[in-house]
């Protein structure tokens, strides 16, 4: 009978002792973070990126000034010649050049040209040709009379390209342009 006691009393206490051990309080708190391991091996280059902005040649805004006037088939055009040093051949062959008028007709709002340019009776058609070193910009009255306005102000953004592969430029923006290519006002 003795050895029965002891046998439930070693029962008794197994059963305790699992029973204690399967209980778990509340998380106590993190404790401090270990020492830092060792510096991994480098990896691999990975693929090079687009091309960015850097090359982004831009033109500060500049007036029209006096306009010239020829005479074209019966019809009076008028042309400003802007400096453009950096317009290369290769730009002109393989990039993307822009051209924005901010037009004191409409509140000095900024267009990409080509533009139609309607105010009161009149309406003139603002568009530019490109040659090395020079942008000219064309005003062509479609209901006259139409003088253009000296106060026109232009500026333009030469795109090289490398980067102008990868976008269609033809309805950019102003707003548009300036996040793009970082251009200050």
């Amino acid at each position: 009978m003795r050895k029965l006691r002891l046998l439930a009393g070693c029962v008794f206490m197994a059963t305790m002792i699992t029973w204690l051990g399967a209980c778990e309080g509340p998380q106590g708190p993190a404790g401090p973070a270990g020492p830092a391991g060792q510096q991994g091996p480098t990896g691999t280059t990975g693929p090079a990126g687009p091309a960015g902005t850097a090359n982004v040649i831009y033109s500060n805004w500049a007036a029209a000034g006096n306009w010239n006037r020829i005479n074209v088939f019966g019809v009076d055009k008028f042309y400003v010649d802007i400096a453009a040093a950096r317009l290369s051949q290769d730009i002109l062959d393989r990039g993307v050049v822009l051209v924005y008028a901010k037009l004191s007709v409409e509140n000095n709002q900024v267009r990409q040209l080509p533009v139609s340019v309607v105010a009161q009776f009149t309406e003139e058609l603002i568009d530019y040709t490109l040659r090395v070193g020079f942008v000219r910009v064309w005003s062509t009255p479609v209901r006259p009379p139409v003088v253009p306005e000296t106060s026109t102000q232009f500026r333009y953004v030469l795109i090289p390209g490398g980067q102008a592969s990868r976008m269609n430029f033809e309805k950019l923006t102003y707003d548009e342009a300036k996040q793009l290519f970082n251009l200050p006002d």
